[in-house]
């Protein structure tokens, strides 16, 4: 555990000595404060109209917590691309490889790294829902699974770009197929209601856009926790054995 702690720290900081955690925090706030802007104008509006029955966790926080799910998808392949793409260029990787870490500890030390800079990201949006509970009082279950559906969502994405990164020295290469994998993951979920039979079923259980929006309801189901995990366990497999392979061509 000490060399997983001593590979986040290292990854951690890099991170805040580089323009892309400002970039990509930047970038999160702002749009993820547009968006949230514009849900809670939508619902002050039909609300001022006389709308009956009006539910805020239906109406605001549900359809803030999908478009955040989607903004992550553009935002967190900035986040991997350079993990292990950078230390296979400047020849790094190769020295890591010498010191007492084992191949997982790295690949999970650099993880933690990545869902530590995400679980920064994710504050921005706890102050928006936490706004609504200063003046409102909206249903605390659903947050709450909403919010842990949006980080198990995240880990997923970064377990993939995690060993999609170890595959190159290209960080540019490593950002846009993670970007195609996490996009094709999410639009499973209207092409598997496009289509029938046992394709639609395995494409409406590999799309993340299903199971999330489980947890957007409010729902705890273990078949969902057991997607999450299984993605986030073979990327992050995946990855040391990339690393492993590495060691044994060096």
């Amino acid at each position: 555990m000490r060399s997983v702690w001593l590979i986040f720290q290292r990854e951690f900081q890099a991170y805040w000595t580089s323009p892309v955690a400002y970039v990509v925090l930047a970038m999160f706030l702002i749009l993820s404060g547009f968006f949230f802007f514009g849900e809670f104008s939508r619902f002050v509006d039909f609300s001022q109209r006389g709308g009956s029955g009006v539910d805020v966790n239906q109406m605001l926080i549900r359809p803030y917590f999908y478009t955040v799910s989607v903004m992550i998808l553009f935002l967190l392949p900035l986040v991997t691309m350079r993990l292990f793409a950078e230390e296979r260029r400047q020849g790094t990787l190769e020295v890591l490889l010498t010191t007492p870490a084992t191949e997982f500890s790295l690949v999970l030390g650099k993880f933690f790294a990545a869902l530590g800079l995400f679980a920064v990201m994710m504050l921005g949006s706890v102050v928006h829902i936490g706004l609504l509970f200063i003046f409102g009082s909206p249903d605390l279950a659903p947050v709450l699974t909403g919010f842990l559906g949006l980080f198990l969502t995240g880990a997923v994405y970064i377990a993939i770009g995690v060993l999609l990164s170890s595959l190159t020295q290209n960080q540019v290469v490593a950002a846009a197929i993670s970007f195609s994998l996490f996009l094709a993951l999410w639009l499973f979920y209207w092409i598997g209601g496009l289509t029938s039979g046992s394709l639609s079923k395995v494409l409406l259980y590999t799309s993340l856009a299903g199971h999330f929006e489980n947890f957007g309801r409010g729902v705890l189901s273990s078949s969902d926790f057991v997607f999450y995990l299984s993605w986030i366990v073979a990327g992050l497999f995946g990855a040391t054995q990339v690393v492993q392979s590495t060691r044994w061509k060096a």
